[in-house]
Formats: structure tokens, C-alpha cells, sequence
């Protein structure tokens, strides 16, 4: 799907004329869900009667990732327009094949609001943070208001040690490699804007991070430097799990954010200061990038090296304990990773004695923690999650292996971590 600018409407002839959306105050509610007859926890109906009365309300209702689906499903959309009281109101039912961000970008376009809210209809969001979070933007229009899982007065339901993890990191990723320093939740999925915060926009809406490509694209353009974030507590009273973070969703992230990166990289500033050192920022970037590459090039041959050995010794050896082949496949590959990436990845060819083995001995102090925290991972998901122990290998392989970049990067070959 091509991007678009999120100011455009091309099915709508209200929006030629940008002067009556602004005089408008009208709340347009993006509901997504993959429920294939209705969303899990948030009905428009319900979430239409959670709008101040006072306020013209439109409730897209989009259902994304719908292919193949039946005949029922049809009849099931249905949409409704308001009453004789509030006429301009209605609920729309859409189908879109692509995933949440692209669903997010279908409803943008077919809104009539000078406010757009955009909400999963199947988390357990509470309503009472609709009229807050509606409140909250028609206070602050030059704001983006984010439903927060994680400030203050905030409460969710208990998460699986495993799925904090992995999600902190992920927050730790968008923080530091995307710069998204001033939003403690850029993953969420209920958050509101006005359209004029957003009209410069060229959203893509691919993969599932919504926010996250929003929130990336207004701190690279130049037009957007008023824009601010507003965080309002989630509050989830006794509600249950509903989505589990599975590997796709980790690869599906990670691609996400690959992504972003490289549209960081390609956004040039305007200002005479910034281009004043183009090549230098161009080049540091550009290290980093090829480090990166190298790194994890390494690491996916001692993956591969680790795994092989791993798997193979299970297979081999009936009688092994998982973990012990886990630990051979972990030692095994450690010295081979040590030397590639002295000499490829951060071309250090200083092979004195005594400097190769201290970097040696910070490179295997680093990769037995990584270690710890891949046998504990390991452990964890088969034990407790009863997951397979291939699955559990190679997800505790690739969570172990992201701080191993920055950590050896600084500590064992003494380089500045973001260059």
C-alpha cells in the first residue's frame, strides 16, 4: 500500500476546504480490530456513548487482516447512521488485508474529524480513558495523547516475566535507536491527535507500530518542532491476556524499526547549522550501520555454530540434558565470534598478548552473561512456557544477542556506542 499525506481524504469532498474541518470539533474514532464478527472488548456503540454528547463523533470501525473471510462476516458489518438528534453521526464498518498500522492508515483516510482517536477494540482498554483522553487533546490540539501503560498511577494486568523482558527491550530500542526519548510507551495502541499535528506526514502504515511511525516521522520533520506528547495512565482491572507475543510480532518489530531507522537516516534537516557537517553525521551513521551488520553477521554465524551444535548433541546423545548442550554450543561458538569480530567487525589488529587476552576476557565476560541470560531464557521457556526446545533455543539465542553489540562495542573494543 502506498503512503499517503494524513491531512488527504480522497473520498471525502469535506475536506477541500481545510477551513471547516477546523471550525469543526468533530471526534472521528478509529476501532481496529481482528475479531472476525465483532471486536473482543470495545463495541462503537459503547465507545460512541463514552464521547461527551456535546461533540459530533464518527466511529470507523476497521477490520484489518480480513482476508478469507465468510459471508457472515459480511452481514455482520453493517454500518448505521445517527439519529433524527445527531444526524451527522455514524458507525462504518471497513475491511482492510493488511495488519494494524495499515488499518490505522485506512481509517485516517476515510475520517471527516478535526480529532482522530485510535483505539484496538480488542485490548482491554478501560472506557472511562476515552472522554480523558478526548478531553485531553481538545486542551492541548498541538499535542499527541498517548494511553500509557507505563507512568504514573498506570495499572495492567501482570505480564509473564519472559514478555516484560522483551517489550522493555523493545521500549529500550525506540528510546535510544530511534530517538523517541520523550514517550514511555511508543508501542500503544490507543492514542489521539488532531489532524493538523499530522497533516505533513507521509505515513506508510505498514507492519504494526502506528505510533511509533507517527511519533518517528514528526521528530524528523522540521514542521513539527511544537509537537508534544501527552501520557494518560492505562487502568486494567481484572482483565486477562489476550495477545501473546509470539515470534512474529518480535520479527515483525524488529522490521518495523529497521525501517524507521533508515527513514531517520534519510530525513536531511533544512537548517544552515545541521548541514553544515552533512558528511560527518552521513559517516557516522554509516559506521554504526556497517558495525551493526558486521556484528550480527558473526553472530549469526556463531548462531548458527551454537545451534547446530546444540540441536545436534540432543539428537545425538539421547541421554544429554538440553542444558548442558545448550552450554557446549555456547562455548563453542564464543572464541570464533571473538576473533571475527576483532578483526572484521572493529578491525583491531593490535595482537599483542596482553591486549588480545584482556579483550578477550571482557568479550567472554560479556558473552557469559549473555549466556546466563540465554540458559535462564532457555530454562524458563521450556519448563514453565512449554514451548519446544528448538523454538526456546533459537528465541533465547536472539534475545540474549541484542545488548551483546553495544556492550562489546564500548567495553571490549573501547568505541562510542552511537558512532
Amino acid at each position: 500500500m502506498s503512503s499517503y499525506i494524513l491531512m488527504l481524504n480522497p473520498e471525502s469532498k469535506a475536506l477541500t476546504d481545510d477551513s471547516k474541518i477546523k471550525k469543526s470539533n468533530k471526534i472521528s474514532v478509529v476501532l481496529l480490530t481482528q475479531n472476525p464478527l465483532k471486536p473482543m472488548f470495545q463495541s462503537p456503540h459503547k465507545v460512541m456513548s463514552s464521547i461527551p454528547r456535546e461533540l459530533s463523533k464518527e466511529i470507523i470501525v476497521v477490520h484489518y487482516n480480513s482476508r478469507n473471510r465468510t459471508g457472515d462476516f459480511d452481514e455482520a458489518l453493517e454500518s448505521t447512521k445517527g439519529d433524527a438528534h445527531h444526524p451527522d453521526e455514524k458507525i462504518l464498518h471497513v475491511r482492510v488485508e493488511g495488519e494494524f498500522a495499515s488499518g490505522v492508515m485506512k481509517g485516517v483516510e476515510l475520517s471527516l474529524g478535526k480529532y482522530i482517536l485510535v483505539m484496538d477494540a480488542d485490548l482491554p482498554y478501560s472506557r472511562d480513558i476515552i472522554p480523558e483522553l478526548v478531553s485531553a487533546l481538545i486542551a492541548n490540539p498541538n499535542f499527541i495523547i498517548v494511553a500509557s501503560r507505563f507512568v504514573k498511577d498506570a495499572h495492567v494486568r501482570q505480564i509473564p516475566f519472559i514478555q516484560n523482558a522483551i517489550g522493555k527491550t523493545a521500549r529500550i530500542i525506540a528510546r535510544y535507536g530511534l530517538k523517541i526519548k520523550n514517550v514511555k510507551d511508543p508501542t500503544s495502541a490507543c492514542f489521539a491527535f488532531s489532524r493538523d499535528v499530522v497533516k505533513d506526514i507521509k505515513f506508510e502504515g505498514k507492519g504494526k507500530e502506528a505510533l511509533l511511525e507517527i511519533l518517528v516521522k514528526i521528530n524528523s520533520n522540521r514542521n513539527n518542532n511544537n509537537v508534544s506528547v501527552k501520557e494518560i495512565p492505562i487502568k486494567q482491572h481484572d482483565t486477562v491476556i489476550t495477545r501473546k507475543l509470539d515470534r512474529n510480532r518480535i520479527v515483525n518489530y524488529s522490521k518495523d524499526v529497521w525501517q524507521l531507522y533508515r527513514y531517520g537516516i534519510k530525513s536531511k534537516p533544512n537548517n544552515s547549522d545541521d548541514l553544515a557537517k552533512p558528511e560527518r553525521k552521513l559517516s557516522k551513521s554509516v559506521t554504526f550501520l556497517s558495525k551493526a551488520g558486521r556484528f550480527f553477521t558473526v553472530g549469526a554465524s556463531g548462531l548458527a555454530v551454537n545451534y547446530a551444535a546444540s540441536f545436534l548433541l540432543t539428537s545425538l546423545i539421547p541421554n544429554i540434558w538440553y542444558i548442558h548442550a545448550t552450554l557446549f554450543g555456547i562455548i563453542l561458538s564464543i572464541t570464533s565470534n571473538f576473533i571475527l569480530n576483532k578483526i572484521w567487525t572493529f578491525e583491531d589488529r593490535n595482537f599483542s598478548p596482553r591486549h588480545f587476552f584482556k579483550q578477550y576476557a571482557l568479550f567472554l565476560a560479556l558473552c557469559t552473561l549473555g549466556a546466563v541470560i540465554q540458559l535462564s531464557l532457555v530454562f524458563a521457556f521450556v519448563e514453565y512456557f512449554n514451548i519446544q526446545y528448538a523454538v526456546s533455543l533459537l528465541l533465547a539465542v536472539i534475545i540474549a544477542s541484542l545488548s551483546n553489540f553495544l556492550l562489546n562495542k564500548k567495553i571490549t573494543f573501547g568505541e562510542k556506542i552511537w558512532e
